[in-house]
């Protein structure tokens, strides 16, 4: 029983090892979450400012142009350079949002998997918890039954004084 005792005992402080590691990783997987969308939230806002002044500077160019084209028709040309680099700029804004969106649902993913990964850990530490609880359990009944045996051993000892005395007390009275 004892080494019973001193198993069940080992696996609840393996247990309570293995549940304070995952809390301490839990602990480090939201902070890199927090992190995470810290800085997509400074990026998202970045971008989003950078966006606004070039969708600005593409609407500045294109009233320019119009005010080009109606004061002086001699300009065509340069005029067409222009509208042919603004198209040019509108692509490579489309890109760089297309490539932003990307970025963001990566990250949107990436966060999806973490909080999959939480969840999990979530799962396995109320798992341990359990199994810690069963074990804790299992040590009371097991204290409990060692301390029903000490009580036994106790009475069946003062029995056997008891007895004994009864047996001296027999033979002085059968040697009289």
């Amino acid at each position: 029983l004892m080494i019973k005792g001193k198993i069940c005992h080992q696996e609840v402080n393996t247990m309570t090892a293995k549940e304070t590691e995952l809390q301490r990783e839990m602990h480090e997987m939201a902070q890199k979450t927090a992190e995470l969308q810290e800085e997509l939230s400074v990026e998202k806002n970045r971008l989003t400012g950078e966006l606004q002044l070039l969708l600005e500077e593409i609407k500045s160019s294109k009233d320019q142009l119009k005010e080009l084209m109606l004061e002086n028709s001699e300009l065509k040309k340069s005029l067409d350079c222009m509208h042919k680099d603004q198209l040019e700029k509108e692509g490579k804004v489309r890109e760089e949002i297309a490539e932003y969106q990307l970025r963001l649902h990566e990250a949107e993913k990436h966060q999806a998997l973490l909080l999959d990964t939480n969840k999990q850990y979530e799962v396995e530490i109320q798992t341990y918890r359990e199994k810690l609880t069963s074990k804790e359990e299992c040590l009371s009944s097991q204290k409990l039954e060692m301390d029903l045996l000490k009580s036994s051993k106790e009475e069946l000892s003062n029995s056997l004084t008891a007895t004994t005395q009864d047996l001296e007390e027999l033979k002085k009275t059968k040697e009289q």
